[in-house]
């Protein structure tokens, strides 16, 4: 959406249960400690769980109190107690004068509920479900601003939270409800590239994660024993096969063949491609595949609209790894570092055509330097089970797919 860029706040809360921070996905990097809190199911992926003593502290002052900004998030409330409280949300806003204080409060009911506060000036809106229910007009411009829950026995809140966000800009009823729609639409991209802007649509995919086949253990077969003795620890993977069945639509036969040159074209350079499925707004799905079998298009030629039908046969050589994801916002934030403890090697592909190979050893540094502004994923392949110790300044996405 067009306030993307003024994002300052991006917490989906997907982190493993018991992790220890809550990662902040915007370029402001606020990641949050947790303390005696949770992750758990969540509306799509996971939330965090608050339980009344728990909380997530976030590092940095990001709100501009005295500005413009949206805070919006999905909730929902806890059971309480006594089965009354905990049920009202509190918009609470402060200056310094006596009684120098403005709050509304709104019922919520079970379930979850996206709320909203957005200000403008001295203009403060509050939606729920993209409704706006409340319209606070500020004296003078606050120093404090905070969410309240109705939860008097309890030193914090209860309840689940996800997906908050915050802006350095007032948004709008519409783009309030582009929150509450919006939801990562499943794409594919090789290198980058998003199949649809050659025309391709997958209608069926296989091997995404399937586990791949097991390498053959070492077997004895013993004379005068039943069956055979078969070596089953340290188990490794062959690699992944992985099948795209693909349509491709074009306005004619040149186009067709135009469209169809320019997507082989992506498997031609050197090394293995990216293939990226889109599942999740911050956790993709990352193969470092080659294509072995060519493509063959059953198609009818026609001068008007023309479709083609291929399976796209990928191969993923080394098909166990971890990702991280790192954002350049400035020279400042250009360098994604990685600390690693391991005794067999593995390959760090960073993101941007550039590649370590055979990184191993006790508390080895090796950082990699983005020349460009963007988000990066970088993929760590090789047996990610014996990794013995881990750091990095960059997000943890997957710990092993």
């Amino acid at each position: 959406m067009a306030a993307d860029s003024s994002m300052i706040l991006n917490m989906p809360f997907d982190e493993p249960e018991r992790s220890p921070v809550a990662y902040d996905y915007s370029p402001s990097r606020a990641d949050g400690a947790v303390v005696s809190s949770k992750f758990v199911a969540g509306r799509r992926g996971s939330c965090i769980e608050f339980n009344g003593s728990g909380y997530c502290q976030i590092p940095k002052n990001l709100i501009p109190v005295s500005g413009s900004f949206t805070v919006a998030a999905w909730l929902m409330p806890g059971e309480s107690q006594d089965g009354f409280t905990g049920k009202m949300l509190g918009f609470w806003f402060a200056w310094s004068d006596v009684n120098g204080f403005r709050e509304r409060w709104i019922r919520i009911f079970s379930g979850w509920h996206h709320v909203a506060v957005t200000k403008s000036g001295l203009t403060v809106r509050i939606y729920l479900n993209g409704q706006l229910i409340d319209t606070v007009a500020l004296p003078v411009q606050p120093t404090g601003f905070a969410i309240l829950q109705d939860a008097y026995f309890t030193e914090h809140g209860y309840g689940l939270v996800d997906d908050l966000r915050a802006y350095s800009v007032a948004l709008s009823q519409a783009e309030v409800g582009e929150l509450i729609s919006s939801a990562a639409r499943l794409s594919y991209l090789i290198s980058g590239v998003n199949l649809k802007d050659f025309g391709v649509t997958v209608s069926e995919s296989s091997g995404i994660l399937d586990l791949p086949k097991l390498k053959p253990p070492v077997k004895v077969d013993w004379p005068g024993y039943h069956g055979e003795v078969v070596d089953l620890t340290q188990k490794r993977v062959e690699a992944r096969e992985i099948e795209l069945k693909c349509w491709m639509l074009a306005s004619g036969k040149v186009d067709f063949v135009n469209r169809l040159n320019r997507f082989m074209e992506l498997f031609q350079s050197d090394g293995t491609q990216r293939l990226t499925i889109d599942i999740h707004p911050t956790k993709p799905l990352l193969f470092e595949v080659y294509c072995e079998s060519g493509l063959s298009v059953s198609k009818r030629w026609r001068d008007e609209q023309m479709v083609g039908e291929f399976t796209l046969k990928l191969r993923e050589p080394d098909p166990v790894k971890r990702v991280l994801r790192h954002q350049r916002i400035s020279e400042e934030t250009k360098t994604l570092t990685i600390t690693i403890t391991t005794a067999k090697s593995v390959t760090i592909h960073w993101g941007d055509g550039a590649k370590d190979y055979d990184v191993f050893g006790e508390n080895v540094t090796i950082s990699h330097s983005y020349s460009a502004d963007g988000v990066f994923f970088a993929v760590i392949t090789g047996v990610i089970e014996e990794i013995t110790a881990f750091s990095t300044n960059g997000i943890l996405v997957w710990s092993k797919i």
